[in-house]
């Protein structure tokens, strides 16, 4: 049985890598690690959100199809009426 990927791995690795590079240019901002260009920092973060953009666009790698299981959206749905109920005062 082949292993499923989590979509989200890429991503976290890469914002990683950006937020570590980021913190070693600011605490040596006097020596040339510090020299780093902005531009590389901004090129990070784009790959971050390509990665990010690719992972919500193809998640049907990470679960299965669960039966009776609504997904998200009725989480979603349900928090929803259950706030309603309750700013009408029903239990």
């Amino acid at each position: 049985m082949q292993r499923q990927r989590d979509p989200w791995e890429p991503f976290r690795l890469w914002l990683a890598l950006s937020i570590g590079l980021y913190a070693l240019r600011a605490f040596f901002a006097a020596t040339w690690v510090g020299a780093i260009p902005g531009w590389v920092l901004l090129l990070m973060v784009l790959i971050a959100l390509a990665l990010a953009s690719k992972a919500l666009l193809f998640p049907g790698r990470v679960l299965p199809y669960r039966e009776g299981d609504g997904g998200w959206w009725n989480d979603l749905r349900d928090d929803w009426q259950l706030w309603w109920r309750r700013r009408r005062g029903a239990p």
